[in-house]
């Protein structure tokens, strides 16, 4: 039995593989789709950009870093910017990213339960933390500004034009105060002239700040932080400051100056964008999951649940690579309910449509975990069975012929049969014509009797 890995202990063969990985990747039909939509052409430039974000999400995903943590991320979301993909395209090929590891996990036969989790979770969190990049340079290139853009525009307006200046004695005595100050604190200048400093302290300001920035001027070294002061009205208002001590020539402090810029509204705006940006990663989240849904319901059969031919059309190219490589068997099985027309004809649709779901799950169960079952179009299944040769796939089909004809489907007083028809890949063949020669050996077993199985080597 081979180990099962988890991500961290396979991120190294990863990086070792990334050109294959991210070949296959990037010649997967929906990101040739998107790219030809979008006229997006892969320069050899432009493809090391691919090449580089994928050695960057590894790192990501191997020691727990943040996007913002990777360099080449603002090159790629500038490509893609500059070539206007939409969200669905942004998710789409991301998604696509998922799955060309999964495959790659998927043929290394290491893809285990908790592997495909933590690959999930990690795109996730890395899709999210790039799609709210990618929407604020979206919003950059439209020229779109919300309300916070707004305040910190008029906050750099602010530093441009304003400068509040006071001026203290070693004691910290007001000995100066400019119409800034003024403006700002609410007081006239003969208010201030001659009062503590701490006039305009908040009382939400603790002790300790102040006693840092104390032993810090008084050390002779300016100091520089946040203060929230008090107005004389009882409201309040937050500055940068900027503190210096003023020396004599011996030395010696003789005053503070203090310079000023009011960020009360640049504040504010910090505090609204983190609101926001919580916002956005709770809407990202749901774009990711509705992502998710429509991935699924793409690749599922409504009635019974398992995948649908799209969907194993899909597995089938991944096991086809796979058995060109490894040069193992392949083998299909496809299958027909007998008389399906007569079942729905003398009980009903819905009668057909719970024999097609018992059908579904009888095959489920008597199958193994490698092979892959869906529904194929109307009454027809079919089963991919990759390491199966041709006897041991005649096998499993007159096995699951026999549950079937055995099973008892309650409240139909009507023989349940199925006809099967059994083929496997040889190295000339293309999947046109497999599948062609499996739908010829079944029509043969239809034609013989029905409830039989068929292989291709008795034709």
């Amino acid at each position: 039995m081979k180990k099962i890995m988890q991500l961290k202990e396979f991120s190294y063969i990863l990086k070792n593989n990334k050109n294959e990985i991210v070949d296959y990747w990037l010649e997967r039909q929906d990101v040739k789709d998107i790219f030809l939509t979008n006229q997006l052409i892969l320069t050899n430039e432009r493809k090391k950009i691919f090449y580089d974000l994928f050695d960057c999400i590894i790192s990501i995903i191997q020691w727990e870093l943040t996007i913002s943590e990777c360099p080449i991320k603002t090159k790629f979301l500038q490509l893609i910017n500059e070539n206007s993909l939409n969200i669905l395209n942004f998710f789409t090929i991301f998604t696509s990213l998922k799955n060309s590891i999964n495959y790659y996990f998927h043929k290394e036969e290491v893809l285990s339960f908790a592997l495909s989790n933590d690959i999930e979770r990690h795109f996730q969190r890395i899709t999210s933390e790039l799609y709210i990049e990618y929407e604020e340079l979206q919003s950059s290139k439209t020229n779109l500004k919300d309300n916070y853009s707004n305040l910190l525009i008029e906050y750099k307006k602010a530093v441009d034009l304003s400068n509040i200046v006071s001026k203290t004695n070693p004691k910290g005595i007001i000995t100066y105060v400019n119409d800034k100050f003024c403006e700002i604190s609410g007081y006239k200048k003969e208010e201030l002239i001659g009062k503590p400093h701490n006039i305009v302290r908040h009382p939400t300001m603790s002790s300790s700040a102040f006693q840092e920035l104390w032993d810090t001027i008084k050390n002779k070294k300016p100091w520089q932080g946040l203060i929230t002061n008090l107005k004389k009205d009882g409201r309040s208002y937050i500055v940068h400051s900027t503190i210096v001590p003023i020396l004599d020539i011996d030395g010696d402090i003789v005053e503070y100056i203090a310079i000023r810029n009011d960020v009360t509204e640049f504040e504010q705006a910090k505090e609204q964008l983190s609101t926001l940006n919580k916002a956005m990663k709770h809407k990202v989240d749901e774009l990711y999951s509705m992502a998710q849904i429509f991935e699924k319901q793409a690749s599922i059969d409504n009635l019974t649940g398992i995948f649908n031919r799209s969907k194993f059309e899909e597995f089938f190219d991944l096991e086809l690579e796979k058995v060109k490589m490894q040069r193992n068997n392949l083998s299909i099985i496809l299958l027909d309910i007998d008389n399906f027309k007569e079942i729905n004809d003398n009980f009903g649709h819905h009668t057909g449509d719970e024999v097609l779901k018992s059908i579904s799950k009888i095959i489920s169960q008597n199958i193994r975990a490698t092979d892959t079952l869906c529904r194929w179009g109307g009454e027809e299944f079919i089963i991919l069975l990759p390491g199966t040769s041709l006897m041991q796939a005649k096998v499993v089909a007159n096995n699951l012929r026999k549950i079937i004809d055995e099973y008892d489907f309650r409240g139909i007083e009507y023989p349940i049969t199925c006809s099967f028809g059994v083929a496997i890949f040889n190295n000339d063949d293309t999947k046109e014509v497999l599948f062609k020669r499996v739908d010829n050996v079944l029509y043969k077993a239809k034609n013989s009797g029905k409830n039989i199985v068929i292989g291709e080597d008795e034709i």
